[in-house]
């Protein structure tokens, strides 16, 4: 049987369609499928899937599962991993919408916007170990390398003036789609950034409403 699976654009694959097509298989069957099998679902030669399946595993997209035991000689079974799964489209921003859409109903706007910062100093508790014992400025590089892991691209700025603290700046954001619509979520950060820090935090510029290439966030007070 041959499915119509469409993995996510951004996910360059060396075997183009052909390797496409073979991980939509191994989605539709979760315990794994032989060479043999898949050859047959794809109407391709054996050693054209062994080596499909040689670049997938070496990629992290396929690995080994048990082998399944035959009349004959084991055959060895392939299933999709985590990384295999996550090229497949999610509709998390969609999900994302209906959540805030209906926040914002039944809260309003100015209280929407409380929510997402109490949101973010709530979960900036989990990253507190990580800060724990630092000094004020290697806090700031700490919280610059969590937004990092995030996909933030985040760096630190040197205030102008001498002896305050530096402000960071992040040159991706990661909600882009969502804050076009619901300005909100940067009160995520705010709180995020503010509770990791302890200090209150001022979002200098963003990239969405300022029209401009950065989102700046400095610390109040600055020393």
């Amino acid at each position: 049987m041959m499915v119509e699976v469409s993995c996510e654009d951004s996910t360059v694959l060396s075997g183009g369609d052909t390797q496409r097509r073979l991980l939509a298989q191994l989605l539709e069957v979760k315990s794994g499928l032989s060479v043999d099998e898949l050859a047959g679902r794809l109407d391709i030669s054996r050693s054209a899937v062994k080596q499909h399946l040689s670049g997938l595993e070496r990629d992290g997209y396929v690995a080994r599962g048990s082998a399944r035991k035959t009349g004959g000689r084991p055959e060895q079974i392939y299933v999709l991993t985590e990384s295999g799964i996550g090229i497949f489209p999610k509709q998390y921003s969609w999900f994302s919408r209906i959540l805030l859409q209906t926040l914002r109903g039944r809260i309003g706007d100015a209280d929407l916007g409380e929510f997402m910062f109490n949101l973010g100093v709530d979960m900036s508790a989990m990253a507190l170990p990580r800060i724990t014992g630092k000094t004020r400025i290697e806090r700031i590089v700490e919280i610059v390398r969590i937004m990092n892991e995030t996909g933030f691209v985040a760096q630190t700025v040197p205030d102008e003036e001498p002896g305050k603290l530096p402000r960071i700046e992040c040159r991706n954001c990661v909600y882009h789609d969502l804050s076009k619509d619901y300005p909100e979520v940067c009160q995520f950060d705010i709180g995020f950034i503010s509770g990791l820090m302890g200090a209150g935090v001022d979002q200098e510029e963003c990239m969405q409403r300022d029209d401009g290439q950065v989102c700046r966030f400095r610390f109040v007070p600055l020393a």
